[in-house]
């Protein structure tokens, strides 16, 4: 079966460090065809230094013309989302929207609505859900190792005291730290755990660095009351720019045991130091960072626990060539409910992003609606 043709919008990190080099990777899937770069000149083009036979459009009408085309990659800042997805959809493309995919959840199910009537595939580039900590912490909830979950922690932290200075830094839609990493908590959270019932979140500027309005910190909690068979449940999603040192990842906390797992997935470093994704080392962490996991087994009597097992627990293997080879499982198919990153899944992220901010402006628990 022949390759996807497929065209990148935007020639930024999104594009030449996270969809590219996963691409190129994939040749049996993806072609790498055309790329609009605004201010490619026939002297000088970014994208045809590093693909010499890609097509550079300066025009995005002309790339969307291109009867070529089956598939776009939208990889433009979180304000032109939505215009971008849109006409690509009208052109009868299929699109990937780089995350957050839009500002909003009525945007959100507009583009849905859109794919729907256009018979094309629309879907967002939640790469996190193919993290190697992630996989294995997944692994471990789902295995019931842990007994019933009780409390699941989640943080992205790092040590940056001043402002990068890039388009993230500048107020807009769908920009600030929450539509950034928190996206992908919160996905990651929902791919797991569902919807929850209501959101409780504290968001600001921790730095004071302007502008303030630009959140630098938040952390939100999503509640998932009892219910039959299910004891409560408390999910706790964090990011700072203020942590030095220990690099807590993971806290989950069972009535059987409790996983700990620090450090951070490697598949973004090694693509930015240009390791490329399927050489041998690429994503794979030292042994030294395997989590640790605290349990007693599940037919132990509650009055007469024993002591406590302590283990540590080899990392899954990442891999962000999973969402595109899916993808192109997909589009071959045509049945696009197959999608792994489902567009109610997409639609709760967004709700549940709009539902943080309204509580940390209120200083109350919003119920998601």
């Amino acid at each position: 079966m022949a390759p996807i043709r497929t065209a990148v919008l935007g020639t930024g990190l999104s594009a030449f460090v996270f969809q590219l080099p996963i691409l190129a990777a994939l040749p049996e899937e993806f072609e790498i065809y055309a790329c609009w770069e605004r201010r490619a000149t026939p002297q000088q083009s970014k994208a045809r230094d590093a693909y010499p036979s890609i097509t550079v459009y300066t025009q995005l009408d002309d790339l969307l013309a291109d009867k070529k085309v089956d598939l776009v990659i939208v990889s433009l800042p979180p304000e032109v989302h939505f215009d971008a997805v849109k006409k690509s959809l009208e052109a009868g493309k299929h699109v990937i929207c780089e995350k957050p995919f839009t500002a909003t959840a009525q945007e959100a199910q507009t583009l849905f609505d859109l794919a729907d009537r256009s018979g094309r595939l629309l879907a967002v580039y939640q790469n996190r859900r193919w993290d190697g900590d992630y996989l294995t912490t997944k692994a471990l909830v789902e295995s019931g190792r842990l007994g019933d979950v009780v409390e699941f922690e989640s943080h992205i932290d790092r040590y940056r005291l001043a402002r990068k200075g890039t388009w993230k830094d500048i107020p807009g839609p769908g920009n600030g730290l929450v539509y950034d990493l928190g996206t992908h908590l919160i996905d990651q959270a929902v791919a797991l755990f569902g919807a929850p019932h209501s959101v409780t979140a504290k968001i600001f500027s921790q730095r004071q660095l302007p502008p303030l309005d630009v959140e630098d910190y938040f952390s939100i909690t999503l509640h998932y009351p009892a219910a039959p068979g299910r004891l409560p449940l408390e999910v706790i999603l964090k990011s700072t720019h203020v942590s030095l040192g220990y690099e807590q990842r993971f806290v989950v906390r069972g009535t059987r045991g409790t996983f700990l797992k620090t450090g951070h997935d490697l598949q973004e470093d090694h693509l930015r130091a240009g390791v490329q994704p399927g050489e041998s080392t690429f994503g794979i962490e030292a042994d030294d960072w395997r989590g640790t996991l605290w349990s007693v087994p599940h037919d132990a009597p509650l009055a007469h626990l024993p002591p406590l097992t302590v283990e540590r627990v080899p990392t899954l293997h990442g891999d962000y060539r999973r969402f595109y080879r899916h993808i192109a499982d997909v589009v071959r198919s045509g049945d696009y409910s197959q999608l792994v990153v489902t567009h109610e899944q997409n639609l709760v992220v967004l709700r549940i992003i709009e539902a943080a901010y309204k509580s940390s402006q209120s200083a109350c628990s919003v119920v998601l609606a």
